[in-house]
């Protein structure tokens, strides 16, 4: 064990095996964050770590500017707005979350948000009911004008299934029609209106 003082440990150098003989308990309290970014872990699942551990965080936080979508099909607002993640554990959360400003042009048209696996083509923990649109968050703003915008967050969690790596993007509607939304940033360039970076996040969590 190196150093043997202080507040950091290292075992072992790059390249080394670090074994853990069977039948050993390894004791890992409630709250430990484990950080194996860049390592291979055998041996252990998912279920070896308390409920709640934090595996690995990774983000995006692009420079977007404005965008606008008018369109009342399932469209991706950016492809510089996606993160993609390989899960340590194939039985481990995923918490898929974006942050993003939006402005509704100021319409009674309904604008609609989805979380979306890129890689796999597929929806992620969407259920129907009745005849609404499955989604993962929805807005209409009528305001003062065009230029109102509100700070919204959209999330979903789901189980990673396995240890492949995958991209999952932010994708936007409108309820019917071609009004304008503006995604990002409000429709106005002028210093009275505010722009704020979107982030997609994602936090792989054992469970």
């Amino acid at each position: 064990v190196e150093p043997s003082t202080g507040t950091s440990l290292t075992l072992g150098a790059s390249g080394d095996t670090i074994d853990v003989p069977s039948g050993t308990t390894l004791d890992i309290a409630s709250g430990a964050t484990i950080d194996v970014t860049g390592a291979t872990v055998s041996g252990l699942t998912a279920n070896s770590l308390p409920a709640g551990t934090v595996l690995q965080v990774v983000t995006n936080m692009p420079n977007l500017g404005n965008h606008v979508l008018a369109t009342s099909s399932w469209t991706e607002v950016s492809s510089s707005f996606r993160q993609s993640i390989t899960p340590i554990y194939s039985n481990s959360k995923l918490i898929i979350e974006v942050m993003f400003m939006f402005g509704g042009n100021n319409s009674s048209v309904l604008a609609h948000f989805k979380i979306y696996d890129i890689t796999n083509s597929a929806d992620i923990e969407l259920s129907s009911n009745g005849n609404r649109t499955p989604l993962h968050g929805s807005a209409r703003q009528v305001d003062a004008d065009g230029n109102d915008v509100d700070m919204m967050s959209v999330q979903v969690i789901t189980t990673s299934g396995s240890t492949t790596a995958r991209t999952y993007g932010f994708y936007a509607k409108n309820e019917t029609g071609t009004t304008n939304k503006y995604y990002f940033a409000g429709s106005s360039d002028a210093v009275a209106i505010g722009y704020a970076k979107p982030i997609f996040k994602i936090t792989e969590v054992a469970q």
